[in-house]
């Protein structure tokens, strides 16, 4: 019988939020609001929607990582002028200028996890993460 694959990712997973939560102390934040902070880089005034839709994952664990995000003021969120249910979110001039932190944090696991990869081994695995991702996110969503 072969191994599980999602024993695998389970353990990958469980070391890469040590490494970054290790790593993220530093400015009080987790995995999940480092994620949110490098999608706020590349699309600042998102709705909390659209940070779900983005992250794949429930409101609710969106909404606690922005709390944390909003009470350390790296964060704020805006009425959308258009429809004042909606809040977007930006960034603080405080998230601003921990830009170049973040990314390297992110950048450095992603080099720790490829160390040793061929160029084409890195194009190839990052495919099919992407791939089983895909597969099970579709599965949940039925």
């Amino acid at each position: 019988m072969r191994e599980s694959i999602g024993k695998y990712i389970s353990s990958i997973s469980k070391y890469i939020h040590r490494y970054i939560n290790k790593r993220a102390d530093n400015y009080n934040l987790n995995t999940h609001q480092l994620h949110i902070l490098q999608i706020l880089y590349n699309n600042e005034g998102i709705s909390q929607n659209g940070l779900v839709e983005r992250v794949r994952t429930n409101k609710i664990s969106i909404s606690k990582s922005l709390d944390g995000l909003l009470e350390e003021g790296y964060i704020e969120k805006r009425k959308n002028e258009k429809d004042k249910r909606i809040k977007n979110i930006y960034l603080t001039e405080k998230g601003h200028r921990i830009r170049t932190q973040i990314k390297n944090i992110l950048k450095d696991v992603t080099e720790v996890l490829t160390n040793n990869f061929s160029k084409e081994e890195d194009i190839v695995i990052r495919k099919l993460l992407k791939k089983m991702s895909d597969n099970i996110y579709e599965e949940i969503n039925l």
